[in-house]
């Protein structure tokens, strides 16, 4: 494809195959007709997008884990505050940059042709992750939470590049499908960055290491982007206002006029609230209560990520060409009772007396933390049963020429819960709570959410969820 895609046409490539009842005129049109005929995941209007979105996450997690686990093991020292003060407020860090430039960014998306944003805002990962290498090759804690508030930032304008891309690049009965493809990257790709940043940043030259990685990875994404096909713009005629935060209430506003899309919206931003929640706390979960390390914390991150990617496959599978909304409830509630079990498995837990820690070998050499293991692995899993086809009834509904904004708005809403999930674990240095208190919340809490989503389910008409698929 020579040219960018008109934005009314809905998706790359998708159709080639029903061309091929007429002889091929060129070797253009066959090259066309073999890239059709290949499965989906190796597909150009979807590699390059999955290695990308995937390096990026790696790169995203293994900065903010190897930053997290130097400050709460104190192998480095924020600037003006305690070490432990200072891990909930990184962890907001990067979900206010998105909030702050949203706005603008769904604009920009919307505006301008698909590839040409992809390989701006990827470039501008590479030069922030050389930043980022730089702060942890001299242990410069104030330009590692720079980069880490930039990277936010670029992500505000990644993310509704991506996400506006996909219901043009494919069909809405593949929309899922793809999602889910990308989720099980992502999560993969998070787990990858929590296990090398929190394992890599305490081994000997550990800082050099984490440096290197970032940087490379960064240089992938970059590459790989630029194989992106090109799609025309959404609305090419949009006139950018750059005050974000008049456009703040505009786009939120286009978000929950648009039809059906206004509740799998909170239900994403829920989502990123408890995930952002899980990742602060689990630093001090593991140890004040469990008593471990940096090396248990980067393990049961990684669970977490396994669950996720997982959770993301069984929504595909169970999906099947449907929407997969109505398995969302059941999601959710088996991750409210599976991380209810995660607290009262916990208080079997008790930091050695000595006031070390175990390593992961020496904490995993007990049956029960595995069970402990599990139970959070399967949490895990059911929240991105949840999550999948919430995400892609937002995409699919989306009205085209404001898709962009709405998915950017999405994007702030998700900032916003994840600002609110990180800055709670502040609770814990400062009141008599512990980390694996805001778990029994959370455990009840979306107990609390299933419930509605079964009252709602009985107030709509049968079969809605699925003929939403097909623009109903």
């Amino acid at each position: 494809m020579a040219g960018a895609l008109p934005c009314q046409q809905g998706w790359l490539d998708v159709r080639l195959d029903e061309k091929m009842t007429e002889p091929a005129q060129s070797q253009a049109d066959i090259a066309a007709a073999a890239q059709a005929r290949r499965p989906l995941f190796f597909q150009r209007r979807f590699l390059p997008m999955w290695t990308a979105l995937s390096l990026g996450a790696f790169t995203d997690n293994m900065l903010k884990q190897a930053l997290s686990v130097a400050l709460i093991y104190a192998l480095i020292t924020a600037p003006l505050i305690s070490n432990d003060d200072a891990l909930p407020v990184v962890g907001a860090l990067f979900p206010i940059a998105m909030l702050i430039f949203s706005s603008i960014a769904g604009q920009l998306a919307d505006k301008y042709e698909t590839a040409m944003m992809f390989r701006r805002t990827k470039f501008i990962e590479l030069l922030l992750m050389i930043v980022a290498a730089v702060g942890f090759a001299t242990g410069n804690a104030l330009i590692l939470i720079l980069a880490l508030f930039l990277m936010g930032a670029q992500s505000a304008f990644f993310s509704p590049v991506r996400t506006g891309a996909m219901p043009k690049y494919f069909a809405p009965d593949e929309l899922v499908r793809a999602n889910a493809l990308c989720s099980g990257g992502l999560f993969v790709s998070v787990m990858l960055g929590i296990v090398a940043g929190g394992f890599l940043i305490i081994a000997p030259n550990g800082p050099l290491i984490v440096s290197g990685l970032l940087v490379t990875a960064a240089l992938g994404g970059w590459l790989a982007i630029r194989a992106a096909p090109p799609a025309a713009a959404n609305a090419p005629d949009l006139a950018i206002s750059w005050n974000g935060l008049a456009q703040t209430p505009i786009l939120i506003g286009y978000a929950f006029h648009a039809r059906g899309v206004w509740r799998p919206l909170l239900g994403v931003a829920w989502y990123w609230s408890v995930g952002a929640l899980v990742t602060v706390a689990v630093p001090f979960f593991v140890r004040d209560t469990l008593g471990g390390d940096g090396s248990v914390v980067a393990v049961m991150m990684g669970l977490f990520a396994i669950g996720a990617a997982l959770g993301a496959t069984a929504a595909s599978l169970l999906a099947k060409g449907r929407s997969g909304l109505g398995f969302a409830t059941v999601g959710a509630l088996a991750a409210g009772c599976m991380i209810l079990v995660v607290y009262f498995l916990s208080n079997g837990f008790a930091p050695p007396a000595d006031g070390s820690f175990l390593n992961a070998g020496a904490f995993f050499s007990t049956t029960q933390a595995y069970i402990l293991a599990g139970a959070f692995v399967l949490a895990s899993i059911s929240t991105s049963v949840f999550v999948v086809p919430m995400q892609a009834a937002v995409q699919r509904r989306a009205p085209a020429d404001k898709r962009a904004r709405i998915l950017a708005a999405n994007n702030m809403l998700n900032a916003g819960g994840a600002i609110i999930g990180s800055l709670l674990v502040l609770l814990v240095p400062r009141t008599s709570l512990e980390a694996i208190d805001l778990f029994l919340a959370i455990g009840f809490a979306q107990v609390a959410l299933a419930l509605y989503m079964v009252r709602r389910r009985q107030s709509v008409k049968d079969g809605l969820y699925d003929e939403m698929l097909h623009g109903a």
